[in-house]
């Protein structure tokens, strides 16, 4: 198997059918301390799922560099609550991925992973659900406190799931903690192993020239089984100290490179710096050889108690296929996934 390639170009004679014009994708809500519903007499907390779909507009021009575009229509926001929670916190939903077959979503402040059931569009008789599959404990897994999930990919039939990717650091600039720089491998079975990303994590910073005390802050990373690299796209780059009410100004427009031991990094860039959003989440679209990128930027202003987040699609190249485009209901949404597992296609064997 060690020849074995996935060739999804779109077009490819090698696969049954070419990439379609659109897709159905979902998106999930980490409202925070919103989440919790103040109105329930248990303890009850909060997420949504917006439903959208991504159309594909081919470019029609006769440039040897044509590029399709794309535009993305949004449909139901679907509400759906835990009981569960950790010392009044809970169900604050920040990464989707597929993986076995289920749709996970994965809670930064319990450290669960929950498999969604019904999400295809909740009705009265089948209504959204999230069920409660794992809990990821943090740093090297013997731990107290459940892993502050950020991001999670799938590489080589395994689930990685990781953190912020900085020590814990109060305003003083002193470490209080760093079991966010650990990621927890699931195999297929559902057996966890810890693995020390330290030393991973602080290449990337120095890629970025954000030596200490500078830092980085990752919501969004994602393996490439096509270019056998790992994509990263900060949600915070900053060269300064951190500090809980600046960080939120730091966000960023980078895009990483990294090798599969993180030896070799490339930087970077797209679109332009805003700095209240940082990203949040993103997948390659499904039969672009993963050159084509859906994204998630996210912003939150604690003062203000504001949340909402945009969504874009860019190329490799740095070349944005559709602007950013804020997602209706004024929440912070983390997560996005397609509707559809397209990573059960069936590779093709190349001799």
């Amino acid at each position: 198997m060690d020849n074995v390639k996935y060739n999804l170009r779109h077009g490819s004679t090698l696969l049954p059918s070419t990439r379609p014009d659109s897709f159905s994708i979902v998106i999930v809500a980490d409202l925070d301390k919103q989440s919790k519903d103040e109105s329930s007499v248990k303890p009850q907390f909060i997420s949504y799922i917006m439903h959208a779909t991504l159309k594909v507009i081919p470019d029609s021009s006769s440039s040897r560099f044509n590029r399709d575009v794309y535009s993305v229509t949004f449909g139901e926001e679907t509400k759906f609550t835990t009981s569960i929670n950790e010392a009044g916190r809970g169900f604050e939903l920040s990464e989707l991925v597929w993986f076995n077959g289920k749709l996970l979503a994965f809670d930064d402040r319990t450290g669960i992973v929950f498999r969604l059931k019904h999400f295809e569009g909740g009705s009265k008789t089948k209504p959204l659900q999230a069920i409660p599959e794992h809990i990821v404990m943090e740093g090297d897994g013997i731990a107290s406190k459940g892993q502050k999930h950020e991001w999670a990919t799938v590489k080589d039939g395994e689930l990685y799931m990781g953190s912020v990717g900085k020590e814990f650091t109060d305003n003083s600039g002193n470490v209080i903690g760093d079991g966010n720089l650990w990621v927890a491998i699931m195999d297929h079975v559902g057996d966890i192993r810890h693995e020390d990303w330290t030393a991973n994590f602080a290449a990337v910073r120095t890629a970025l020239g954000c030596d200490w005390p500078g830092y980085v802050v990752h919501e969004a990373i994602e393996w490439s089984s096509i270019h056998r690299q790992w994509f990263i796209l900060p949600r915070r780059v900053s060269t300064s100290m951190y500090n809980d009410v600046e960080d939120e100004k730091h966000g960023s427009n980078k895009v990483v490179l990294a090798s599969e031991d993180f030896s070799s990094i490339q930087v970077r860039e797209v679109g332009k710096v805003t700095p209240l959003r940082g990203f949040s989440s993103f997948k390659f679209v499904p039969r672009t050889d993963d050159s084509v990128v859906v994204a998630i930027k996210s912003v939150e202003v604690e003062d203000e108690k504001k949340q909402t987040s945009f969504i874009t699609v860019f190329d490799l190249e740095g070349n944005v296929l559709m602007d950013e485009t804020e997602i209706p209901g004024a929440k912070k949404y983390e997560g996005v996934a397609f509707a559809h597992d397209w990573s059960s296609t069936v590779p093709v064997l190349h001799a």
